[in-house]
């Protein structure tokens, strides 16, 4: 049997909507359940869910006060009686079969968690919805999945995302195993605000499988369309602004450093990732890469001077001076995040100097740019280190960068730039506000 969790503040109509496509559902009535979460509405949801207590198994529960959606969702699962969850929203029309695509029968070798599609309607397809399931063919493109893509002999489709899965699972129609959502804790319910509580979730399911995106999977015939409702964007992004830091300061790790990153472009960042990773550890196991206490002494900090260093064995920097380093030679941890330094946790001006080892050479020009502005925030002064011997071939993945007579010329505009040491081995670039 399959539990279908549904959180719900106000949206009667919607709800209304999407109760009725669960009531058409080809599964029978006595393969799923339908748990509705009232958040403290102020229109009467119990009343619509009663309209429908006749055709579906449904339970009705409700917080006195306005509490999220993830204290929603937890709510609802905790009133939940089956072994697989189906997690949706109010204003997720399914489509006739959605809930028999998510139903796990024995032998099921599919991933823990399905993804499945969601159709952002224009009011045409809305209408015409109303009436009888759209054609596939008759979608205009807007109307698609973002997950989607299109398809060549031979692709295998979901593979675009093939190592940052976890960016891309929206709790508006997803499932997963019931003792897998215990084992991870269900919803951070700090999360009160609009957004990213399942980005956080989905990241905890990743993690948990030692970053196996093996375990997810999209379905893109298990199709629910988003019914139309008042958005107000402007208030929400705010609210949500908040959330990004935190999430950085709860894991400090480089997959939710990029993905907080201001631009805002997942899909970039997610075809990012994976060449960032191995051109981390081609640095990593490079013989001429320079190693931290040889830039030490060639950076030559105050004794004095409180630093953050990032790169790989740079843990060696602590024995002077006040330092705090992030060494990707060892393993992550509480005590030693991986972050390249695009966003940092620190608050501002919590260092001297902002010393980097290489692995900036890698980054694209907007994550440079980010690396170079956050380095400013939290340091007076930041560095950047190249090792001369350490190449790569663009054709191998991401080039690294080598001219530093162009890259002074695109910040000398902002900050005061200059190569402040150069020998044989390396070549360090010191960057200050003017």
């Amino acid at each position: 049997m399959l539990s279908v969790i549904m959180p719900t503040y106000n949206q009667a109509r919607c709800l209304e909507l999407t109760l009725g496509s669960l009531a058409r559902q080809t599964a029978g009535r006595d393969q799923f359940e339908v748990v509705v979460v009232d958040d403290a509405s102020t229109q009467d949801i119990r009343a619509v869910v009663d309209r429908f207590e006749p055709e579906l198994r449904l339970r009705y529960v409700r917080h006195d006060t306005n509490r999220g959606r993830s204290a929603a969702r937890n709510f609802g699962v905790a009133q939940s009686r089956a072994d697989w969850l189906l997690l949706m929203d109010a204003d997720s029309y399914a489509a006739p079969d959605l809930v028999e695509r998510h139903l796990r029968r024995p032998g099921d070798t599919r991933p823990a968690v399905v993804y499945g599609r969601r159709v952002e309607p224009s009011w045409g397809t809305f209408s015409a919805l109303l009436e009888a399931m759209p054609d596939e063919a008759d979608l205009l493109p807007m109307e698609g999945d973002h997950r989607d893509r299109p398809l060549r002999d031979g692709d295998a489709g979901f593979d675009v995302y093939r190592r940052t899965a976890w960016m891309f699972g929206f709790t508006h129609n997803l499932s997963l195993p019931r003792d897998l959502y215990l084992r991870i804790g269900g919803f951070d319910e700090s999360f009160v605000q609009w957004g990213y509580e399942d980005t956080d979730f989905t990241y905890r399911i990743y993690r948990h499988f030692g970053r196996d995106n093996s375990r997810f999977r999209y379905d893109p015939d298990a199709v629910c369309y988003h019914t139309p409702h008042f958005r107000d964007w402007y208030t929400e992004w705010e609210n949500t602004k908040p959330v990004l830091p935190y999430l950085v300061r709860k894991y400090r790790h480089y997959d939710i450093e990029f993905f907080t990153h201001p631009s805002g472009d997942h899909r970039r960042v997610a075809r990012t990732l994976p060449f960032y990773e191995d051109c981390r550890e081609f640095i990593r196991d490079h013989p001429a890469r320079v190693a931290g206490d040889a830039v030490r002494k060639a950076v030559a900090l105050p004794d004095s001077a409180s630093s953050l260093w990032i790169g790989f064995d740079v843990d060696s920097v602590m024995s002077t001076g006040r330092a705090t380093s992030i060494d990707h030679a060892l393993p992550f941890g509480p005590d030693n995040p991986h972050l390249f330094g695009v966003r940092t946790p620190y608050p501002d001006g919590s260092f001297d100097y902002a010393v980097h080892i290489d692995l900036w050479r890698m980054l694209t020009p907007i994550d440079l740019s980010a690396l170079i502005i956050d380095s400013l925030r939290v340091a007076g002064v930041a560095v950047l280190v190249l090792s001369k011997g350490l190449r790569r071939d663009p054709a191998d993945g991401i080039g690294m960068i080598d001219d530093l007579e162009y890259l002074l010329s695109i910040v000398e505009p902002r900050y005061d730039a200059r190569i402040s040491y150069e020998d044989d081995e390396m070549a360090v670039v010191r960057l200050g506000r003017r």
